[in-house]
């Protein structure tokens, strides 16, 4: 029984919140079907991206709804960015790109802004922005909504960035697919809490000019 599943089966009251992180994974949109989430949830799904850590309350962040009545222009967008990245791209080719554009329920762009006047480090208004972007696939996958974030090659083409809406000094993150799930993905691989947990053992330890070595593994580990 996979460690994540183990740790559920003992959770109680408020812990059960942990579920929707412990069990959120990415979802394909070719896994992805209609409906979408309506004008409130997305609404909720981006109060909860408002909600994320952000030093200085600057919102380094804004998305770009594609709404169904777009979507074709947005296709041709795509296939001439295609074109333009690989002039011998088969029909194949340009149809899968076609389809980036007009098969996910709900579409975003996810555009990051640094405020550059601001005395908040670029780095920190990254981090903001990352945040933010994770909770809002939190929130989708709360309300049983499939989400995911694709970025490419497409998302440096500052032709493509243009022609969506993005501004100089904004960068095109990624795009947002997110709808209702008609296949369930494959189980998430599980990963242990050791390969990013270490503990510091305090400078005054270590003789002078010294490095500082990896921690000892977790108790138990």
């Amino acid at each position: 029984m996979p460690r994540t599943t183990r740790m559920l089966r003992h959770m109680t009251g408020a812990e059960r919140i942990l579920e929707v992180l412990l069990t959120r994974r990415s979802v394909s949109p070719c896994r992805l079907q209609p409906p979408a989430p309506n004008p409130d949830e997305l609404d909720g799904i981006l109060q909860a991206g408002l909600r994320a850590p952000d030093h200085g309350g600057l919102h380094p962040w804004r998305v770009i709804e594609f709404r169904p009545q777009n979507r074709e222009a947005l296709a041709r967008c795509f296939e001439q960015e295609k074109l333009r990245r690989d002039p011998l791209a088969t029909p194949a080719d340009l149809k899968k790109a076609r389809e980036h554009a007009t098969r996910p329920p709900l579409l975003l762009g996810f555009v990051v802004s640094p405020r550059e006047r601001s005395k908040i480090p670029a780095r920190e208004q990254w981090l903001s922005a990352g945040a933010a972007l994770g909770n809002m696939l939190s929130a989708a996958h709360q309300l049983g909504y499939g989400a995911i974030v694709l970025s490419g090659e497409r998302c440096f083409d500052e032709t493509l960035a243009r022609q969506v809406g993005v501004l100089p000094g904004e960068y095109l993150a990624g795009f947002i697919s997110v709808g209702s799930i008609k296949e369930t993905p494959p189980a998430a691989r599980e990963l242990l809490s050791q390969s990013v947990w270490s503990c510091w053992q305090g400078s005054d330890a270590l003789p002078p000019g010294q490095p500082i070595l990896p921690s000892e593994r977790m108790p138990g580990s």
